[in-house]
C-alpha cells in the first residue's frame, strides 16, 4: 500500500480534531513544536491511509513507536505470513557436526563374536 500526500488543510483539521493531543503519550502539542501524524495501525499491517487511523504525535514520540513498537511488529507479522506459506529462509552455511563421540564403555568392552551358527545339520546314513 502507497503512502498518499496529506495536504495541510487535512494536517490542520486532524490536529483540532484530536485538540493538539500527542496520541502517544497524551501530552499537549506546543505552538512551534514538531509533530507527526501517525497511523495507530500502520499500513504495514493494513491501517488506512486517511480517516481515524491518522493521529498527531510529538515528532520524538513517533520516532520511539516506530523503533520499538511498529518495526519489530511488523517484522514479526512478515515471519508468520512467511512461514504460513512455507517460504523458509535458506541456511547460511550448512551444518557441519562431527558425529557424536563413542562411548567409554563401548570402547573398553567390545562386544565379543559369537561362534558361527551352523546352519544345515549333515544328516548320518544319506
Amino acid at each position: 500500500m502507497s503512502r498518499r500526500r496529506i495536504s495541510t488543510t487535512e494536517r490542520l483539521a486532524i490536529f483540532k480534531r484530536h485538540r493538539g493531543i500527542c496520541h502517544l503519550c497524551h501530552g499537549k502539542i506546543a505552538i512551534a513544536e514538531l509533530w507527526d501524524l501517525s497511523h495507530g495501525i500502520p499500513l504495514e499491517l493494513g491501517g488506512e491511509d486517511g480517516g481515524d487511523n491518522l493521529q498527531p504525535a510529538h515528532r520524538s514520540c513517533h520516532r520511539d513507536q516506530t523503533a520499538k513498537v511498529d518495526l519489530p511488529t511488523i517484522a514479526r507479522a512478515k515471519r508468520r505470513e512467511a512461514r504460513h506459506r512455507g517460504a523458509r529462509p535458506a541456511p547460511k552455511r550448512p551444518i557441519r557436526s562431527a558425529g557424536f563421540p563413542a562411548s567409554a564403555k563401548r570402547k573398553a568392552n567390545p562386544t565379543p563374536e559369537l561362534p558361527r551358527r551352523r546352519l544345515f545339520v549333515e544328516v548320518e546314513g544319506r
